[in-house]
C-alpha cells in the first residue's frame, strides 16, 4: 500500500488513471510531449474540465498556440459547457496569441490578460495575478512552449521554468502542465535537458508498428511523476465525442486483422504484377 502525504488531482481520464492512479500532485510542473495531432490540447482542456467539477478550483489556461474564441470552441465542441466557470472568474485566459491579430482581434469573455512575452518574467507575473493565493490553488494550463523555446535562448529558457516551479508550482502549491510539440531535433533536445528539471512527464505518440498497418492509434505513458506511484507503459487512447477515452481493444483487434488482409492482398497483387513484368 502506498500513502501519499500530499494533495492529489484525480484525473478521471480513463487512460491517464490507470497511468496514474493516484493522480497528480499539487505543487508539481509536468510536461506533456508529443507530435501534432495526438490530441495534447484536448487532453490540457478535458483535464481542466473535470479539474472546474472535482476541485473548485481555477484554471489558468495560458493560450500560445490558438486564440481564446478557438480554445473555447475547443471545449464546446466536447460539450463541455465552461460557461458558468468563465462567469464565476474560475476559467481564466491569459492570451498570448491574439497580438499577432490587430485589428481581427475579438473580445472574448474569460480572458484576463493579454500578453506578447518579450521577456520571460512577465509570464509569471501574469500567471500569478491570474492564480492569486487567496483564490487557492490552481490548475495552470500552458499551450504550448514552444513558442518560448524559439524566441528565447535555451539557458534562458531554463532559468524560466525553474522559477514557473518553484513559484507558480512549490510556491503557490498549483498543478503546472505545458505541452511540447516535439517535432524536431531543436525542440527533443530542450526535453532532454528539461527532464531534470520537471516533475512529471506524460510523453505522447501515435504507435509505430500500427502506423505501418495505416491504424494511427495513439498512445501515452507517465515516464517520471516525483512522488506518487505510476505504470510507465503505453496505454492507448482515442479521442471520443466524450474527450480521452480508452481504446476498445476488441474492436482495434477486427481492424488492425482487416487491415493485415489489405495488406497481404496488396503484397499478392504486387507480386503477381512483377512476375509478370518479368
Amino acid at each position: 500500500m502506498v500513502i501519499c502525504l500530499v494533495r492529489l488531482f484525480l484525473t478521471r481520464i480513463d487512460p491517464l488513471s490507470v497511468a496514474l492512479p493516484v493522480g497528480i500532485p499539487y505543487g508539481s510542473l509536468t510536461l506533456v510531449l508529443g507530435p501534432g495531432g495526438v490530441g495534447k490540447s484536448v487532453m490540457l482542456a478535458n483535464l481542466s474540465w473535470n479539474f472546474l467539477r472535482s476541485e473548485g478550483g481555477t484554471v489558468v489556461y495560458v493560450a500560445f498556440d490558438d486564440s481564446p474564441d478557438a480554445l473555447l470552441s475547443l471545449y464546446e465542441f466536447f460539450s463541455w459547457d465552461v460557461g458558468e466557470y468563465v462567469r464565476e472568474g474560475r476559467l481564466k485566459i491569459v492570451d498570448c496569441f491574439s497580438f499577432r491579430l490587430g485589428a481581427f482581434k475579438k473580445a472574448v469573455k474569460g480572458v484576463v490578460r493579454e500578453l506578447e512575452v518579450k521577456d520571460l518574467s512577465s509570464l509569471v507575473y501574469a500567471i500569478n495575478d491570474a492564480a492569486p493565493p487567496a483564490q487557492g490553488p490552481s490548475l495552470v494550463l500552458i499551450d504550448s512552449f514552444n513558442e518560448l523555446v524559439l524566441k528565447f535562448e535555451v539557458s534562458r529558457f531554463l532559468d524560466f521554468i525553474k522559477t514557473l516551479r518553484a513559484i507558480v508550482g512549490k510556491g503557490l502549491g498549483n498543478i503546472v502542465l505545458a505541452t511540447i510539440h516535439t517535432t524536431t531535433e531543436t525542440f527533443q533536445e530542450v526535453v532532454n535537458y528539461l527532464e531534470y528539471l520537471v516533475d512529471g512527464i506524460i510523453e505522447t505518440r501515435f504507435n509505430p508498428s500500427l502506423v505501418e498497418y495505416g491504424i494511427p492509434i495513439k498512445e501515452l505513458m507517465v515516464r517520471k511523476m516525483r512522488g506518487v506511484p505510476t505504470n510507465p507503459v503505453w496505454i492507448p487512447y482515442v479521442i471520443s465525442e466524450s474527450g480521452i477515452s480508452m481504446v476498445d481493444m476488441q474492436k482495434l483487434a477486427k481492424v488492425l486483422q482487416s487491415k493485415v488482409q489489405e495488406v497481404e492482398t496488396l503484397k499478392k497483387m504486387l507480386s503477381r504484377d512483377t512476375g509478370s513484368g518479368g
